[in-house]
């Protein structure tokens, strides 16, 4: 997995949105439009959306990598390396001819993609096993990237991220050998935690709330 190749894209794509301000440019305008469940600071609210929405972008190549590791480490990559090859070609795809490269906003939809797949593929572990593959949750900042990227394109995203995920369980084998089968009854919950224990939720970390209620 070329890890590098995604940092390296995301610096020239900084390199852009530093002239352009694109994203900067998205957040503002859809500050006021967003889910009424999150709730933002009510001082810099603009720039506490910025900050996150590029640690959302940053995060992508960091968390494939440990997640790339972590899953050699306890002899699961044949089970997740699929996962991780699909997020990396979107991640990497060339955009189309009419999404000239302008700024980060061209990457927030790459990185909401590998962050819900890999949400996705978790969700579908805890169906099949009773529990999470993956020690982590992405649920809030996703929902706020979907937010941000508007309904009805997030909701295309979903769609495509969901079809994918089930596709790939169901015909694949190797997500019916005994091997995969014996991991999920063995593996040691302490250990695996402690390897994901420096992945939290972004959004926690930034200042930034959802509101759950009757309303919402």
């Amino acid at each position: 997995m070329d890890v590098q190749a995604i940092r390296n894209l995301i610096i020239r794509i900084k390199e852009l949105e530093a002239q352009g301000k694109h994203l900067q440019t998205l957040i503002s305008d859809q500050i006021e439009q967003l889910h009424r469940t999150i709730e933002l600071p009510d001082e810099n609210a603009c720039e506490t959306l910025l900050i996150f929405t590029m640690d959302y972008i940053d995060h992508v190549p960091d968390f494939l990598e440990a997640l790339n590791e972590a899953s050699q480490q306890v002899g699961i990559h044949s089970f997740i390396s699929p996962f991780l090859d699909i997020a990396e070609e979107n991640f990497l795809s060339p955009v189309t001819q009419d999404q000239p490269l302008s700024g980060l906003d061209l990457l927030l939809d790459k990185a909401y993609f590998a962050h819900r797949l890999i949400e996705e593929v978790n969700d579908q572990y805890l169906v099949k096993t009773g529990s999470t593959l993956i020690p982590m949750n992405m649920t809030w900042a996703n929902l706020i990237v979907h937010s941000i990227l508007g309904e009805d394109f997030a909701n295309e995203l979903d769609i495509i991220v969901d079809k994918t995920v089930d596709q790939m369980m169901r015909s694949q084998a190797i997500y019916h050998e005994e091997k995969f089968k014996e991991f999920i009854h063995n593996r040691s919950a302490e250990e695996w935690i402690r390897i994901w224990s420096r992945w939290n939720c972004l959004s926690n970390n930034l200042g930034i709330e959802l509101k759950f209620t009757s309303a919402a």
